[in-house]
């Protein structure tokens, strides 16, 4: 017996042109930031389940699973909103799709200069 492949889903809003991406911890916060303010994001080959994004004041640490098309919208300024799903963490008939299981915000102001220094020379974004 044959199985069907479904089509992976994506489990994040785009648009066209959003001026603003909206992301929601499921927990304490939901932060709706200007893409007028974004200042950059990283994906680390060496952490492939976690994105950080620079918008505005905020860090915004996106852990999850298959994020190579949420790396795209964020690099298109695309992504419109998003929220975590932890549920799926170690789902099998998930494996396909494109999730968060964790958003943390993170104030840059907070870090301490060699947290910026650090950051600054692995990622690129301009946190000095």
């Amino acid at each position: 017996m044959e199985t069907f492949q479904r089509k992976p889903r994506l489990l994040f809003r785009t648009e066209a042109h959003p001026p603003s991406v909206t992301f929601d911890d499921g927990k304490d916060w939901r932060r709706n930031l200007p893409w007028l303010r974004y200042a950059g994001s990283t994906w680390s080959y060496a952490d492939p389940d976690v994105i950080r994004v620079e918008i505005d004041e905020w860090l915004v640490v996106l852990a999850g699973h298959n994020l190579e098309p949420l790396f795209a919208a964020i690099e298109g300024h695309t992504l419109a909103s998003i929220r975590p799903h932890s549920e799926w963490t170690n789902t099998l008939d998930r494996e396909r799709d494109s999730f968060v299981t964790s958003i943390r915000f993170v104030r840059v102001s907070a870090l301490t200069p060699q947290a910026k220094q650090k950051m600054s020379n692995q990622t690129g974004l301009g946190l000095l």
